[in-house]
């Protein structure tokens, strides 16, 4: 399943590659003067198919897998764009991250910076986009349970469209898929102590954003 989604999506920028001109994110609908080459946006998470795995890795074979289904998902983001070519942008974006359990209990935490690339496509106001990402995950805190793990590497893809609303601000609506590598944590000040789990946070989000361009 995530290798076939990144694929799709890699086969339709190529597909569309040279058949679509560019209008840049801060366009409006009609012609006029541009601000700048930088875009600063303030952005939510407001879908996820994320469900947080958890593997058993003390046992062979395992005795405990676990798929804990989330509640609510909460995601808040600053993220800035520079315009880099023709058709290209760089990303770098900074979120605060919390996975609500449907048991009650404190969410699973995990703050995160995105590094990105998007191609943009189209030749009006509200234009498409593909965005590739890699993501830097501090480390996820499991309250409940009193684990934590390490920083980690993760992975994004996904495409989204932008609508400029005035020469200054736009709004945009994008869905990635997040991938993550299993991780494993371990006790709160312990370590060496592992929790006995590795722990899988891979899913759909989907963000909106309100962008001012400079």
């Amino acid at each position: 399943m995530r290798n076939s989604l990144a694929l799709g999506l890699l086969t339709l920028a190529i597909g569309f590659g040279g058949s679509c001109s560019f209008i840049p994110p801060y366009s409006s609908i009609k012609e006029q003067d541009v601000s700048g080459f930088h875009t600063v946006k303030f952005r939510s998470g407001v879908y996820s198919s994320i469900d947080a795995e958890a593997d058993d890795v003390v046992n062979d074979p395992p005795l405990l897998n676990s798929s804990l289904e989330l509640d609510r998902f909460s995601s808040y983001g600053i993220e800035l764009e520079r315009l880099i070519g023709n058709q290209f942008s760089a990303t770098v974006s900074i979120d605060a991250r919390e996975y609500h359990p449907e048991t009650l209990g404190p969410p699973i935490k995990g703050n995160q910076i995105h590094a990105g690339l998007r191609r943009y496509f189209g030749d009006r106001a509200l234009t498409a986009f593909l965005s590739t990402q890699l993501i830097y995950n501090f480390g996820l805190e499991f309250q409940q349970e009193r684990f934590e793990s390490d920083g980690f590497l993760a992975w994004a893809v996904g495409a989204g469209v932008n609508m400029a609303v005035s020469e200054n601000f736009s709004m945009e609506a994008a869905f990635m898929y997040e991938g993550m590598p299993d991780v494993k944590s371990h006790h709160v000040n312990a370590n060496e102590t592992s929790s006995g789990f590795e722990h899988n946070l891979s899913g759909m989000v989907g963000y909106v954003a309100v962008g001012y361009h400079f």
